[in-house]
């Protein structure tokens, strides 16, 4: 994988002892993985492996993916910890192909972009999600920008719930909000903010 100024970045972020975002997983995730299929789960931008590690203890097949190195090694360090497995892939997620049908559930978790790539993100997503496969995602929403709690400063990297309804056309929604939450995950994360939220259904297609 090329190293781009984004690989360099994490890869700086991440080059410290502790962990940045906590281990602990997110608490969106772990308020609803009683929604997700039990099966293979992707770990989108999943950093120092905090959610797919989390995943793996509770029984679930986990690939967590991020483009940083030094995030996956502490990814790696976190599962042997836990005594868990989880298949790491190092990846630019834009620039692979994630395979069609391959995942029961998809994790993105704080995972962001400029604008004119979501589209062709969320595409990925759509083709490697199972029919009857769940999308899980918490994000930053554009008024993210009044608060220092963490994220993109600059507002073609956010959010808005509208963009799930324009992606996944059809697919049932258990849940899409854009939320003021105060979060609380180590240092990178701390206190409020405003994420878009949702957890969705592929259907037949």
């Amino acid at each position: 994988m090329k190293t781009d100024k984004w690989t360099t970045k994490w890869d700086q972020r991440y080059s410290v002892n502790e962990y940045v975002f906590s281990k602990e997983p997110n608490v969106f995730l772990t308020q609803n993985v009683n929604r997700l299929p039990v099966g293979k789960v992707l770990c989108a931008g999943d950093g120092e492996g905090r959610n797919g590690v989390w995943l793996a203890r509770q029984g679930f097949m986990v690939t967590s993916l991020d483009y940083s190195r030094k995030g996956l090694e502490k990814a790696r360090a976190l599962a042997e910890e836990f005594q868990v497995e989880i298949e790491l892939v190092q990846a630019n997620i834009l620039e692979i192909d994630l395979g069609i049908g391959k995942y029961d559930a998809i994790i993105n978790i704080f995972l962001h972009f400029d604008e004119g790539k979501i589209l062709h993100l969320h595409n990925q997503y759509r083709r490697a999600l199972k029919s009857g496969g769940c999308l899980l995602s918490e994000v930053y929403s554009k008024d993210q920008l009044h608060y220092n709690s963490g994220g993109p400063k600059f507002r073609d990297a956010l959010y808005e719930p509208e963009y799930y309804l324009r992606d996944f056309p059809g697919w049932t929604r258990h849940y899409l909000k854009k939320e003021i939450i105060v979060l609380g995950e180590g240092g990178g994360h701390q206190g409020q903010a405003s994420v878009v939220r949702a957890i969705l259904t592929k259907l037949e297609e």
